[in-house]
């Protein structure tokens, strides 16, 4: 079997670093594959060696078609067999059209139960196969860079994220400084992309604000734009707790990423978190898409519901965290868990899956 799979691997987004695992772990575990690129952006960003090469073979004589683009891009080839891979951040998609252009499809594939039960609501008829995001465990332990002074002796909360609606940064500003003073050994670190420092220093100082408690509050530690890799990583390890407050989301990589650093994830209940994280899942209430006007015209409307994290709550898991810093068994027994439940996303168990389902497709 031969495998032609289409994505914007080089977009250097959480999209396309979802495309480009799926890819690895398909060679890895010997699945005769073929990348061809598109792309949404006017940046590009390097990709591994390995997959310069998978994108240089020739794709004479695949069976299978995978398109992880935008629904209305898919094409339809009636001599192979078509795929279209689809994540969803809303409780439907119909809204948009994209089930018209999933149902050319042979099949759907979607990251996780959440997005399964989009596209069911949807009117997408087609058969659709759960088909995780996954990492490389071995490569993110191997890293070990410098270090951000700032964040040493501290408890550090880390959201790794666009600078975007959907992601709801303004939940996790409020639910910090609503629970911790300005004294306590505690730090908000975030890394985001979308926005320029200064944008983003004073979204957060608007929220403060807003927030009326106290004169000054403390500063959050923030880093706009792409990080190296090997920084990246390195100060997730200098943290404790990954914060995830997203109105929607289809999977979540950095929260994958952090588990695999040892990190637990406070996160949105009832997407597609739910399906992997260790941690906890914060309870939140369905509410109708409002304010993403940053993304496609014909997406996250207010004919759509996402989820609205309960930010009372948030506070009350920040502060449970914090408490339990000192307890060094609670603290081991954590790392090991998320690394542990790290590893059952890991390239070498992704694409046994996938080849599981190729070979299920065409039997």
């Amino acid at each position: 079997m031969k495998v032609l799979y289409i994505s914007n691997f080089k977009d250097g987004s959480g999209w396309s670093n979802a495309a480009l695992n799926n890819v690895l772990a398909m060679d890895l575990n010997g699945i005769d594959v073929v990348a061809r690129t598109v792309t949404y952006s006017n940046k590009k960003y390097d990709v591994p060696t390995r997959f310069l090469e998978l994108e240089k073979k020739n794709a004479i004589g695949c069976d299978v078609c995978i398109q992880h683009v935008l629904p209305t891009s898919y094409v339809y080839n009636s001599k192979v067999k078509n795929i279209g891979y689809i994540a969803c951040e809303t409780d439907s998609v119909k809204y948009s059209n994209w089930h018209k252009y999933a149902n050319l499809m042979d099949e759907i594939w979607v990251p996780s139960k959440f997005c399964l039960e989009s596209c069911k609501s949807s009117r997408i008829n087609k058969p659709i196969n759960i088909v995780p995001h996954s990492i490389d465990p071995e490569e993110i332990e191997k890293i070990n860079g410098n270090k951000i002074r700032e964040l040493e002796n501290t408890f550090n909360f880390v959201f790794a994220g666009e600078f975007i609606e959907r992601k709801n940064i303004k939940a996790l500003i409020r639910a910090f400084h609503m629970e911790f003073h300005p004294s306590e050994p505690v730090n908000l670190y975030i890394k985001t992309s979308g926005a320029d420092l200064d944008k983003v220093q004073k979204y957060c100082d608007n929220i403060k604000t807003g927030l009326k408690l106290r004169k000054n509050y403390k500063k959050e530690i923030i880093v706009t734009g792409m990080l190296r890799r090997e920084d990246y990583i390195s100060t997730l390890k200098q943290c404790h707790c990954f914060v995830m407050p997203s109105r929607g989301e289809g999977f979540c990589i950095p929260a994958l990423e952090a588990m695999a650093c040892g990190l637990n994830v406070l996160h949105t209940s009832e997407t597609g978190m739910d399906d992997f994280c260790y941690g906890h899942s914060i309870k939140s209430n369905k509410e109708r898409c409002f304010g993403a006007i940053e993304s496609l015209s014909n997406i996250y409307t207010a004919n759509e519901y996402w989820r609205e994290i309960d930010v009372e709550e948030l506070s009350f898991q920040m502060r449970k965290e914090f408490m339990l810093w000192k307890n060094k068994s609670h603290q081991d027994n954590k790392i090991k868990m998320a690394k542990s439940q790290a590893s059952n996303f890991s390239h070498e168990k992704l694409g046994l899956k996938i080849k599981e389902i190729l070979n299920e497709c065409n039997g």
